[in-house]
């Protein structure tokens, strides 16, 4: 109960302190409101520069008494808690928050290794990973189904047909490989044959407008015969 009291009474003269102070700033603030009036009125020429000046004063007492404000009540604080930790755990349990507690992790879904229960769920997890691997098997069987031409249903065969096109596939570009590399040779034996009498029939040409230009020119000159 002391303590109590002790901390109400230290509670109602902080309060007290901060209305004075706030009175205090308040008043401080009417005379800066004060000053700037008279001095608007009293100087208009130099209104726009005082009037800033008594601002400025004014913010800086404000914000002078505010941080002082500040202090003053973390000082409160602090001491508040110091009485609290001073009056003894039944105080401060009493006037501290609510905190639920909060239970470890619960390891009742894994069971104990070697286990019953561990052999049934290792049991289950093996199934289910078959399981997996047989649809992904399933899917992928009915997809080379669809690429292959055959009308089998069962999966040996859907394979075994599959085995068969791609080995005609590998056989039909070898074959395409051979037919191409003999028409690549033929063509350009062929290109090459063309070049050379394409060069022959250039210099003929050459030499036929060879003798056209001195036929010409004995024409012009016959003297020259």
């Amino acid at each position: 109960m002391l303590g109590q009291q002790s901390s109400y009474s230290n509670n109602s003269e902080g309060q007290n302190k901060q209305e004075s102070r706030d009175q205090q700033a308040a008043d401080a603030a009417e005379a800066a409101a004060a000053a700037v009036a008279a001095v608007s009125v009293s100087n208009e020429g130099e209104n726009a520069n005082m009037q800033h000046l008594a601002y400025q004063h004014a913010f800086r007492q404000q914000q002078q008494q505010q941080h002082q404000q500040h202090q003053h009540q973390q000082h409160q604080q602090h001491q508040h808690q110091l009485q609290q930790s001073n009056n003894g755990p039944s105080q401060s349990s009493s006037s501290a928050p609510f905190q639920p507690t909060t239970l470890p992790p619960s390891t009742a879904g894994k069971p104990q290794h070697g286990s019953e229960e561990w052999h049934r769920q290792r049991r289950e997890n093996h199934k289910e990973v078959e399981r997996r691997r047989r649809e992904s098997i399933n899917v992928g069987i009915k997809e080379l189904a669809e690429l292959i031409p055959t009308t089998d249903t069962n999966k040996a065969q859907i394979l075994q047909r599959a085995v068969e096109y791609i080995k005609r596939l590998k056989e039909n570009e070898n074959n395409n490989i051979e037919k191409w590399t003999l028409e690549k040779l033929l063509t350009e034996q062929a290109v090459n044959e063309l070049s050379a009498s394409n060069d022959k029939l250039k210099l003929e040409l050459e030499r036929a407008y060879r003798e056209i230009e001195q036929w010409k020119e004995l024409a012009r000159n016959p003297e020259k015969k």
